[in-house]
């Protein structure tokens, strides 16, 4: 996932070490979605989003 199409509130989970980011703020045009190329990446691997059904 690219930071610029995250959302408030969602959760980027690693598969293999299980770090979890939330989104607090939201990038907008005039802010850091200009310098957003690419997956966030952790363990080698791009980061998902986290399911809201599954618990971990």
């Amino acid at each position: 996932m690219n930071c610029s199409n995250l959302k408030d509130g969602q959760i980027l989970i690693c598969e293999s070490c299980r770090l979890e980011l939330k989104v607090i703020n939201e990038c907008s045009e005039d802010s850091c979605s200009t310098g957003c190329v690419g997956d966030l990446d952790c363990c080698g691997e791009p980061m998902k989003l986290k399911d809201k059904q599954v618990n971990l």
